[in-house]
């Protein structure tokens, strides 16, 4: 017995579609949000690098040699925002080597860029370290 009515409403199939189109467009846009969070925690290196080579110059102004990390007040050893661990090397009268490795337990731990170095001339950009691409990005 009809008697005219008409469901309202979506259909199986409708919600069917409807969830693989989503699950589509997630799959295409979850790497590239990965890959946006991970270029934008690459400016806490490069932020906290460059506040490790002012502070060394401030530093130099007074005294006859580059500092270490824990002179410069930064006893942690972490950057600003933690993704990253500050290390000072080859300090000498004449230069310094700051680096910013990602913590092995980080976010940034398999970033492509690697390890950030500057030294009192800017960034240092050898092969072991971060591109000049990683730096402006």
């Amino acid at each position: 017995m009809n008697h005219g009515y008409r469901c309202a409403g979506f259909s199986l199939l409708d919600v069917l579609i409807a969830v693989t189109i989503v699950a589509i467009l997630a799959s295409l846009a979850l790497p590239n949000f990965r890959e946006a969070l991970q270029r934008g925690r690459r400016v806490d290196a490069v932020v906290s690098l460059l506040g490790v080579q002012v502070a060394q110059e401030r530093w130099r102004a007074n005294h006859p040699a580059y500092a270490s990390l824990a002179d410069l007040g930064w006893t942690e050893g972490v950057s600003t925002e933690g993704y990253y661990r500050l290390r000072i090397g080859q300090v000498s009268a004449g230069s310094f080597l700051a680096t910013a490795e990602p913590q092995t337990d980080g976010p940034q731990q398999n970033d492509e860029c690697g390890v950030f170095a500057i030294d009192p001339r800017g960034p240092v950009l050898a092969t072991d370290y971060a591109d000049d691409a990683c730096w402006r990005r």
